[in-house]
């Protein structure tokens, strides 16, 4: 979990926040250009809502 969301937060959000500090990690070491972390975060944030969404119905 990331060390800036809340231990309340929903898991929906934990994994957002969790995916989010990998981009970032990748940035910050600068394994990946800004540009491709801009675009990785707005794509994989996206992708994640679809997937949580998607597995609301496959209970």
């Amino acid at each position: 979990m990331g060390w800036g969301i809340s231990p309340k937060a929903t898991n929906k959000e934990k994994l957002k926040a969790e995916m989010a500090d990998y981009l970032n990690g990748l940035n910050s070491t600068g394994e990946i250009s800004y540009e491709v972390y801009c675009e990785a975060f707005d794509f994989s944030m996206k992708l994640l809502d679809q997937m949580y969404e998607l597995g609301k119905f496959e209970k």
